[in-house]
């Protein structure tokens, strides 16, 4: 038979472990639910930096956010250009509760914005320019940010909106759909290669080497094949 005299050890044991778990949970719950609430009165108040700033902190903790948590931080995102993370938080929200509201947003960014790439080998600030700058506010904002990411560190990667835009000299176009990535380094010059690497992708991820802007080819990023041997 077991001995008996262990039993009120453990049952000690339990009542003194159980309530300190639980306590860290209800204490990571309630900086929870006060970071929440933070967030709520800078998003009335309009405050977009301290909103993205009390997201993230939000994110670190680790718990289960709102559905409301998200959409003010998609905002955020949105005051701030950064259009990626502003999709990737509506669609955080749209799992949760997707709202009318909240799915007619994502179906603009899909229908008005392309994935972009934009890099310099070895890193360095470059000129991004757009053919036309947009009339919408949110994409000004957009354009405005990629364009000072790319002349601070020579790299941009996130959504633009559609429309004619220029990196390092190359034109390319950026349509809802396709993913297109541009690799500007002293490599492919070297190569005799002129214009920096174009990759499009097509609206199911496929790559293609066609520019959509002008129907031509982009310069091919594979080693040309080998001479058969005599």
């Amino acid at each position: 038979m077991p001995r008996l005299d262990w039993i009120p050890l453990l049952v000690l044991v339990g009542l003194l472990v159980l309530p300190g778990a639980a306590s860290a949970k209800d204490l990571s719950q309630a900086e929870s639910d006060r970071l929440s609430d933070e967030l709520d009165k800078l998003a009335n108040r309009q405050v977009w930096s301290g909103v993205e700033r009390k997201y993230r902190e939000l994110e670190r903790l680790g718990v289960p956010m709102r559905f409301e948590d998200h959409v003010h931080g998609a905002t955020a995102a949105r005051e701030a250009g950064d259009v990626g993370r502003c999709y990737e938080r509506l669609r955080l929200a749209a799992a949760i509760k997707p709202t009318k509201d909240v799915l007619n947003w994502l179906w603009e960014i899909d229908n008005n914005y392309g994935q972009v790439q934009l890099v310099t080998v070895p890193a360095r600030g470059a000129e991004l320019t757009a053919a036309e700058m947009p009339f919408d506010p949110n994409q000004r904002k957009a354009v405005e940010a990629a364009v000072e990411s790319a002349q601070a560190d020579g790299i941009f990667v996130g959504l633009l909106p559609s429309g004619s835009y220029t990196f390092a000299t190359q034109t390319f176009q950026v349509q809802p759909g396709l993913a297109v990535r541009i690799e500007v380094s002293p490599k492919m010059r070297r190569q005799g290669i002129i214009d920096p690497v174009i990759i499009y992708r097509d609206e199911f991820g496929n790559p293609t080497t066609t520019n959509p802007a002008t129907g031509t080819e982009a310069p091919s990023t594979e080693p040309p094949p080998a001479e058969p041997e005599e």
